[in-house]
């Protein structure tokens, strides 16, 4: 994801210089090579806050792609607002999220812009939100979604272990933070929600800890009710419940975990019932890979708002890296004036940030800029 974010950000005119920062000088190399002469690499341990707060202040703006983010989002901030840098990332666990949030007045302090979860999940569906959240008067409810029955890219459905499956089974697992009533709460995650989409229909999906219910009550005070779902067949929710409650009973580490959910991806018995369960669905409401749904008032009657983006960059490297590619572009055309700490769907502008982003998208077919978007009412 870092790869291709610094890929893309040498290609915009307004960058001068990049530095590529890795634990290893070699896959530091390897990256930098690819960005178009413009730039250099170096080797850095971010758990070493002095060398690397004395590396950020060369530079205007650091993108930080080092997860898992409950570990490093945090102390990579400090490091960022001790150096008075610039600083996005692609966080994508809540708790840190919050916690980046918060320390909004030392970054305004330092005179510094933080946009935390600048990725594909936050990121595009931040700002899915925020065009929802331009449409509705008196929001009440704003929810984001993603959907692990419908695949974004052709590349081969194999799961692999790595960092990503661990945070999987960190906001399957536990408590997570959901809106309630206004306010943050502890709940427990994998509980079914029968979800209605507008001209779709309704399905189960499920609860999940992720930062989109976080930074959408920081960002829209107003809302009552956020959560964060995934859109999966019964039997796969059976797994994950069956590996949180391992998790949560001290039986498992989330690392243990994360290799029994790669392993019971690839049983064979496993894949044939899947397929049997994704057949049985077929009658069902199919829901877009990326999606947002906001509740609230439109033309003085009570409606909800679904916001989905129905071509994307193909592969998760893409999809989450081009999004942080194009804030640090925007924050380089001063398109980003606020300082502070803030989530993309406030820091950004949506119009302008779908504009940049459609030239990407060609999976799973390339679209015109106008039409990456799927924005459908329904009154209630």
């Amino acid at each position: 994801m870092g790869a291709l974010a610094a890929e893309v950000m040498s290609g915009y005119k307004e960058i001068d210089r990049m530095t590529i920062a890795d634990l290893h000088l070699e896959a530091a190399q390897k990256v930098a090579a690819q960005c178009r002469g413009k730039a250099s690499a170096c080797s850095i341990n971010v758990d070493d806050k002095d060398a690397l707060t004395a590396l950020m202040k060369w530079h205007d703006a650091v993108a930080n792609c080092v997860g898992p983010f409950f570990r490093f989002g945090v102390p990579i901030l400090s490091c960022a607002i001790a150096a008075r840098v610039n600083y996005f990332d692609i966080c994508d666990d809540p708790e840190p999220t919050l916690a980046m949030l918060e320390m909004g007045k030392q970054a305004e302090a330092a005179g510094i812009t933080a946009v935390v979860g600048l990725g594909a999940t936050p990121g595009i569906t931040s700002m899915l939100a925020a065009k929802v959240h331009r449409m509705l008067a008196r929001m009440t409810e704003l929810h984001a979604a993603w959907n692990i029955e419908e695949k974004g890219d052709d590349e081969p459905n194999v799961l692999e272990y790595s960092a990503a499956t661990v945070h999987w089974m960190k906001q399957s697992s536990g408590r997570i933070l959901e809106c309630r009533g206004g306010k943050l709460t502890q709940v427990k995650p994998l509980q079914p929600v029968e979800l209605r989409y507008p001209g779709r229909g309704t399905r189960k999906v499920w609860t999940v800890g992720h930062p989109e219910p976080v930074a959408f009550s920081w960002s829209y005070p107003e809302i009552q009710i956020s959560s964060c779902y995934m859109v999966m067949p019964t039997l796969t929710a059976g797994i994950f419940r069956e590996l949180s409650d391992k998790i949560d009973r001290g039986l498992l580490t989330l690392e243990q975990a994360g290799h029994q959910l790669v392993d019971k991806s690839r049983d064979p018995s496993l894949i044939e019932r899947l397929e049997s369960a994704f057949y049985q669905l077929l009658d069902r409401p199919r829901l877009p890979f990326l999606f947002v749904i906001g509740k609230g008032e439109l033309q003085g009657r009570k409606a909800t708002i679904a916001a989905a983006i129905k071509s994307f960059p193909p592969g998760m490297a893409r999809i989450t890296g081009i999004p942080l590619a194009i804030g640090v572009h925007q924050f380089a055309q001063n398109k980003i004036a606020r300082k502070g700490a803030a989530s993309p769907e406030t820091a950004l502008d949506a119009d302008a940030f779908f504009a940049e982003l459609a030239p990407y998208c060609t999976y799973p077919v390339a679209a015109p800029p106008d039409g990456i978007l799927e924005i459908v009412q329904e009154f209630d």
